[in-house]
């Protein structure tokens, strides 16, 4: 997230741009960083990104997210290795059926054993399957796959897209060079519990506060310890 405070301003690497109407931009840029497997069920792959405290590795990696909401699905409906039928897509738990139907999909890309499939950069944007991979810091290791049919093309094609456009953002993006790690799938929970937003409280279940990530109120670390702290002030205002 970005925090309009002049003691905090926004990090310097920051690229954002909107495609067919939905935004796409990096996300939790880590310098000197590790992609490390954050995997929480048997046959799903998830990745996510971290720096030690020197941020002396060789590597660094950034998220980057395509935002959707549930209106996306309806593109899907043909896609019968997402849905198995028309009731699952409507479903409350719709999006987060669809983010663990991709991460299984990212498993079976990469052959098991929760080795990543990735894609060169520019490989990526062009469809072409990479001869080989980059080295890189993400230890159960990386197989070479098409990204394109890990992701629905709703997703993929948009961060295709963004990426020919921050390419003529930052000079030496756009490169053969950087790697594609799928999938990191979990910058913001999928579902949201409902919650009034003068009280915090849920608006049928008097004390229940839902907060942070989990509760669909933030999208990272610092967010998430905001949403936290007024949560906490609701309660206070009351107890108090």
């Amino acid at each position: 997230c970005t925090i309009r405070n002049a003691l905090l301003p926004p990090a310097s690497y920051s690229l954002v741009q909107q495609v067919q109407g939905r935004g796409v931009f990096s996300f939790c840029m880590c310098p000197g960083g590790i992609v490390a497997a954050a995997s929480t069920a048997n046959n799903e792959l998830v990745v996510n990104g971290w720096s030690p405290s020197k941020r002396n590795n060789l590597y660094a990696n950034s998220g980057m997210v395509v935002s959707l909401d549930v209106n996306d699905l309806k593109g899907l409906k043909n896609y019968t290795t997402y849905f198995n039928n028309e009731n699952t897509q409507q479903s409350p738990l719709a999006l987060l059926n669809f983010q663990k139907i991709v991460e299984q999909k990212a498993y079976v890309a990469g052959g098991g054993k929760f080795v990543a499939p990735a894609q060169r950069l520019v490989d990526y944007v062009q469809h072409k399957v990479s001869t080989n991979l980059p080295t890189n810091s993400y230890i159960p290791g990386t197989s070479s796959a098409n990204l394109h049919e890990v992701l629905p093309p709703f997703i993929s094609q948009r961060l295709a897209n963004a990426l020919q456009q921050f390419g003529k953002t930052m000079k030496g993006y756009y490169t053969n060079d950087a790697i594609l790690i799928a999938t990191e799938s979990r910058t913001s929970s999928p579902v949201s519990i409902p919650r009034n937003k003068e009280t915090l409280q849920h608006p049928q279940l008097s004390n229940l506060y839902p907060c942070g990530e989990g509760a669909g109120y933030a999208g990272g670390i610092v967010s998430a310890c905001i949403d936290g702290e007024n949560c906490a002030k609701a309660i206070a205002a009351i107890l108090l």
